[in-house]
């Protein structure tokens, strides 16, 4: 859960992609997670892509705005440790699930989903280490030139390789080109970048 000021919390990255806001105060249990109406659900998910961000991340932005809040450095960088750590698991998950599933649409379902979570991932770690460094990182340009940075810092320029895979997986959600084996192959350096992003301060 992510603190978003006066002690509430917001459950948005423990649902599924914009499946639900629960504004909850501190001491109440989250019991059955409420969904958006799935216009509303659509609406965000549009827009996400308009803004080329996540519905989640969107989702939380909307609500400290309208509550006029701003989630604090450290807070900032605990929102994008969560999203970027659910939207690794899940696509592990997606990409689980396609290796008991023989009928092909599904399976290139499941891979293009998988391509925008490992995106997300991605995404949402570089977010965390610009947040750890007093960034906030709107535009996709933003993110390549914080990954050339922190490239050049460690000298490791896997990161700006792995980064461009990452581009790769985002670019399949919309193209939906990529077989399965070739998603399987990124993902694992996608893996690999991410730990190498957690290092960062």
């Amino acid at each position: 859960m992510v603190a978003i000021g006066n002690g509430e919390r917001c459950a948005f990255c423990e649902a599924g992609v914009g499946e639900m806001i629960v504004p909850i105060t501190s001491g109440q249990a989250l019991k059955k997670p409420k969904r958006l109406p799935q216009k509303l659900g659509m609406k965000l998910r549009e827009k996400a892509e308009e803004m080329d961000s996540q519905p989640e991340e969107l989702g939380v932005e909307l609500i400290l705005k309208e509550l006029n809040e701003e989630l604090d450095p450290d807070e900032l960088v605990e929102h994008y440790q969560a999203l970027s750590d659910k939207y690794l698991e899940e696509a592990k998950g997606l990409l689980s699930k396609g290796d008991l599933i023989q009928a092909q649409p599904f399976k290139k379902a499941l891979m293009e989903n998988a391509s925008l979570k490992f995106w997300g991932a991605t995404a949402s770690a570089i977010k965390m280490v610009g947040a750890k460094r007093g960034l906030k990182l709107k535009k996709h340009g933003s993110l390549w030139s914080l990954v050339d940075t922190l490239a050049k810092e460690s000298r490791d320029r896997d990161i700006l390789r792995f980064f461009g895979e990452a581009n790769t997986l985002h670019r399949n959600f919309y193209e939906n080109e990529m077989t399965e084996t070739a998603v399987e192959t990124l993902a694992e350096d996608i893996e690999k970048l991410i730990e190498r992003l957690r290092r960062f301060s």
